[in-house]
């Protein structure tokens, strides 16, 4: 019997948008380098990430903004009219702010003022006073409403620059702005254009499509990539310009970077990239977002990333990842295990490197026991980091449940339980280009979990049994190590009348058993038609759970990764044409076993035979008028056909499609009475594989009361 309980208190802020725990005092330690700026838990959060407002509908996190002012950090996204802030990036309180511009915002601060602009329109506005406050007012007009994704950059001598582009086929652009009246000062020039054919991370690709946004054609093989989402960040004195590639419908959906000495560049193309980007996982895609400093002067990248729920056609949340620049000046990301649990930032020193918990994915391709399922919505899906599949329940009645094996005692740290929406009768936020948020309900997605050992006694994990916000990836950190084999999710209470779904039940764990090897014989075979893409062979690792294949253009400047799970082969295209690369591959084990199916033994077999009723009838139909009975083989280990209510006539026992294997009249004398023992027997075949015979087909009738049975059985030579 596990013995540690918990219950998990909702917070009392207007928002938050990370975690869903409880909200606590910081303590502020300090070493010679860095300031650690959270010691209390929880510690660690998980992407994706949720974006709610007090009890509305969860928002579209659309290329969202992270600016620091005044100590204090402040989250802007598409749409709405407000914004966030926090002062350790865990605890967020939302403010209303009416006069805030809405749409795709860019906000930059001047001689300690906020200014903030959107997307194509000509407006800009500043903020009077506190920004906790969200007063708001117009203060300029700038001499363009074409500004596409527009980025605005206060430098520190107070020279205004704009950086706009959103186009397949537009270049990304930079221009001057006066300070005072934001109008253009010179003519604008070209940063850089998208080049598909000699960058592979910028390629869209069919294959990559997660969901259409395009629904009037085809999409091609290839197409030229859209380039947008320009953001600049200066770090010692280069000009780092970041962009977004490719589009959020694309799995490869992910940030570059240019660098320049000069604002106005000219801007080179870092043959590192991309800085963000992540195909595989339960949150691939990271792109459109903002590189900011955290108060240690260490930058992150909060990214767009894509979404889907119930029918919508997608939409994106966010996720966060530690960027860096070296001492040669790339600046890079790390996107490794970028949805595992990670340390929030403020806790861990050189977090490019150390961000990561070594808290393992224990659930994956698990088995999973449901209390009921959904035609089409297998419970597999629960456990196979895939975010467009879920497993559903019949229904969305108290005390559905789902129940992850981990295969053996494990030592649990965290869990995500990723919930979507089938059937529910009101979808909103979180779907096509939809902001969500505004109404709001009483009460969420509510539900308890359970651990066990032995998949009977149970003990009570976290009781979320009146949930009053929209969380639809809820991470919890659990205060102390559980130890259990079980893991038991049951559903309290669905809103919208929807039925119970799970997307992904993630459980994370057994830092202390988890092993990580080096691979050392990896072959590599770059295209020679194409040089953009390289497939990798490795020998693999016995027990390994999967692999990280690192590449970069340099051996100690690895920055670019895939996660392979259950393979030992990947083919990559996401290279730059001109460079050669290097790689390394690292396995990963959590400890665990997959399950593996034996379809054999879930399934059955999958020979048939039949029972027809009647003489010169046929195939025909058993039960009917005329008919015949037909019966898959029966799972391993029983061996047996039963075939039910048999009355008096003539049968004709045959393989499906096949030969006979048994006919004859049966009567009433030998279809009724009592007792076990078989009136009529026969041997029908032999059984065996290959050369060898290993056993006995046989028929027997066995009486009973009203009516017999015919019994089909396999013996096996013991």
């Amino acid at each position: 019997m596990i013995k540690l309980s918990f219950k998990v208190a909702l917070p009392l802020v207007l928002a938050l948008f990370i975690i869903s725990g409880i909200s606590c005092t910081q303590t502020v330690e300090k070493t010679e380098d860095f300031t650690v700026r959270i010691t209390d838990k929880p510690l660690t959060f998980c992407n994706p990430i949720n974006l709610h407002v007090g009890s509305e509908r969860a928002r579209r996190a659309g290329e969202p903004v992270v600016i620091l002012y005044q100590d204090d950090y402040y989250l802007f996204i598409t749409g709405g009219r407000g914004y966030w802030f926090s002062d350790n990036l865990r605890d967020w309180t939302y403010v209303t702010a009416p006069n805030f511009p809405g749409g795709v915002l860019s906000v930059a601060i001047n001689n300690e003022t906020l200014y903030a602009c959107s997307m194509n329109q000509k407006d800009v506005y500043k903020c009077v006073g506190d920004p906790k406050e969200g007063n708001w007012e117009q203060t300029g007009t700038f001499d363009s409403d074409r500004y596409g994704d527009a980025n605005m950059f206060f430098d520190d001598d107070g020279r205004l620059y704009m950086y706009y582009g959103w186009s397949q086929i537009m270049p990304i652009k930079v221009v001057e702005l006066d300070p005072n009246t934001f109008k253009e000062i010179g003519e604008s020039k070209v940063c850089f254009f998208g080049d598909y054919k000699e960058h592979g991370f910028e390629r869209r690709r069919a294959e990559d499509v997660i969901f259409p946004y395009f629904d009037h054609r085809e999409y091609f093989p290839e197409e030229y990539p859209w380039i947008e989402g320009p953001w600049v960040t200066k770090h010692n004195g280069k000009y780092y310009l970041q962009y977004a590639a490719i589009g959020l419908e694309f799995l490869s959906y992910s940030h570059g970077v240019y660098v320049s000495d000069n604002p106005m560049g000219p801007f080179e193309y870092s043959q590192h990239n991309p800085l963000t980007f992540k195909t595989t996982g339960f949150s691939p895609g990271a792109g459109h977002g903002s590189t900011f400093h955290d108060k240690n002067g260490q930058l992150w990248t909060i990214c767009m990333i894509p979404s889907n729920y119930g029918s919508g056609r997608g939409g994106s949340e966010m996720a966060l990842f530690p960027t860096d620049v070296d001492a040669d000046g790339v600046m890079h990301s790390n996107t490794a295990f970028g949805d595992y649990p990670q340390y929030y930032p403020g806790i861990k020193d050189n977090a490019v490197d150390n961000n990561f918990t070594g808290w393992m994915l224990l659930s994956l391709k698990k088995y999973v026991e449901v209390s009921s399922t959904l035609e089409g919505y297998k419970p597999a899906n629960a456990v196979d980091e895939d975010f467009m599949t879920h497993w559903s329940a019949e229904t969305g009645d108290p005390g559905e449940y789902m129940t992850v094996d981990l295969g053996k005692e494990c030592d649990l740290y965290a869990l995500q339980v990723n919930f979507d929406q089938q059937d529910a009768k009101i979808e909103m936020g979180g779907r096509g280009f939809g902001f969500g948020g505004g109404s709001s309900l009483d009460r969420f997605q509510s539900y308890t979990v359970q651990v066990s050992n032995d998949n009977q006694n149970w003990s009570m994990l976290i009781d979320k049994s009146n949930v009053t916000q929209d969380l639809r990836h809820d991470y919890i950190e659990l205060p102390e190590p559980v130890k259990a084999r079980y893991v038991k999710i049951t559903n309290v209470f669905t809103h919208d009348e929807g039925k119970f779904a799970v997307k992904d039940f993630r459980i994370f764990g057994n830092p202390d058993v988890a092993k990580f090897t080096k691979v050392s014989n990896v072959k590599i075979v770059r295209n020679p038609e194409d040089r953009r893409d390289a497939t990798l062979l490795w020998d693999p690792v016995p027990g390994a759970d999967g692999y990280v294949v690192r590449y970069g253009i340099e051996p100690g400047k690895l920055y670019n990764n895939y996660m392979v799970y259950d393979a030992n082969t990947i083919t990559i295209h996401s290279l730059n044409k001109d460079p050669e690369y290097h790689f390394e591959v690292e396995a990963f084990d959590s400890g665990t076993d997959y399950y593996r199916e034996v379809t054999e033994e879930t399934m059955g077999r999958g020979a048939e035979i039949e029972l027809t009723k009647g003489r010169g009838r046929g195939m025909m139909g058993f039960g009917q008028e005329a008919g015949s009975m037909v019966r898959k083989m029966t799972y391993e280990g029983i061996n047996e056909y039963v075939f039910d209510d048999i009355t008096p006539d003539f049968y004709t026992l045959r393989h499906t499609f096949g030969p006979v294997l048994w006919s004859g009249e049966l009567t009433a004398a030998e279809l009724t009475g009592s007792g076990n023992e078989p009136t009529v027997t026969a041997e029908l075949s032999e059984l065996g594989k290959g050369t060898e015979v290993m056993g006995q087909m046989n028929l027997k009738v066995v009486p009973g009361e009203g009516s017999g049975k015919i019994i089909v059985t396999f013996d096996y030579n013991k």
